[in-house]
This record gives structure tokens, sequence and C-alpha cells, in this order.
């Protein structure tokens, strides 16, 4: 069809198109076309179900996890949130959290955390932990990185302390479960 595989990310496809840039990104079996221009998405839709079997599911609300919210702003600016607020409760329900008292903050000032030799605790219990603290970090939390990125040093032989911690950014997260990433657009500029 003329895309072009990005070299950076081999889901992500794009193509000019008219002067505008379009953009395809796949995930497994999950796609989303973006475009400023409404004609070339249908256009393209309808050149992948030729080719394709596959399903419209229509503009986009979910995706990985990710609640997308569009919200028309008066000064005709488009607002897109991306929220993880439910992938938040479901995480915190995993690890028996729903109820934790909120942290104002994710790590607790002038921390130190110990490098051990020996682990303390099931290792593969705190990795499980510290992968769905990172996935949030990467989408739409980026606020919790510092604290990640240090809890992640300690992911060979984590004690304790570390576990403590790790806790800690979960009760930050109960309070603010929220997490949204925001971005206002011109729809008419969007990836122009």
């Amino acid at each position: 069809m003329g895309f072009k595989r990005s070299d950076a990310d081999h889901g992500v496809f794009t193509k000019i198109i008219d002067g505008k840039l379009f953009v395809i990104a796949i995930y497994v079996d999950n796609f989303l076309l973006f475009s400023s221009n409404i004609s070339h998405i249908r256009t393209v839709k309808e050149d992948l179900k030729r080719r394709f079997e596959m399903k419209d599911l229509g503009e986009a609300k979910w995706i990985l996890q990710m609640k997308i919210e569009r919200t028309d702003m008066d000064d005709g600016m488009k607002k897109l949130t991306i929220s993880q607020e439910q992938y938040i409760e479901t995480i915190l329900e995993q690890h028996s959290m729903v109820d934790c008292k909120p942290a104002k903050t994710p790590m607790a000032a002038n921390l130190q955390l110990p490098t051990l030799t020996e682990a303390e605790i099931d290792i593969t219990e705190y990795q499980r932990y510290i992968g769905s603290l990172m996935y949030l970090m990467i989408c739409t939390c980026s606020d919790i990185a510092y604290s990640v990125g240090v809890l992640l040093r300690h992911v060979a032989c984590p004690g304790r302390t570390h576990m403590q911690a790790v806790k800690r950014v979960f009760w930050y997260l109960r309070r603010t479960s929220h997490c949204k990433g925001d971005w206002a657009q011109d729809s008419r500029r969007i990836l122009s």
C-alpha cells in the first residue's frame, strides 16, 4: 500500500498522502490509524478491508488497557486524553491493595535502598509488581519514572525494604489513579 515501516518501531508505518502524514500503528491484532484528513482514513480502511479480514470499531476509545477520550476545547482545539485508571484499579486489586492508604509521593524522601547479595523476598513477586508499574510509567504515569528506575536496580536481589518501597508507589497510585496524558492539538495540524 506504499507505507514505510519505521526503523524506530516496526509496528508503525507511515505514508505521505496529499502532503499529509498518515500513520498506522499495529500491535498484534489491534491497530490505530492517524491522519488529519478523515477521507484519507476512510480510503485506507477500505483498502485494508479488501486485503484483510477486519472489523472496523470506529473511533478508538480503548487500546491496550488505555482509555482514549477526545474533548472539543473553546479555542477550536481538540484535547486528547489517555487514561489507565481502570488498569490501575486492576493492578491494585491483583496485589491486594485496593484499600491501601494513599501516599502523597511515590517514594519517601531521602530513601536509601541497600544493595543486597541475597534476596530476602520472592524475586518473582517483586518483578511482577515492577512490571505492572513499568507499563504505567511508559504509557501515562511519567511521575513514577524516577521511583520505578530506582526500584528496578534491585529486581535481581530484592529485600523487604525494596518491597516496602514498591508498595509505596502503589499507595501513591491509589491517590492518583486518574493518571492521564493530555495533549491539546489543533485538529487541522494533528500529525501534519
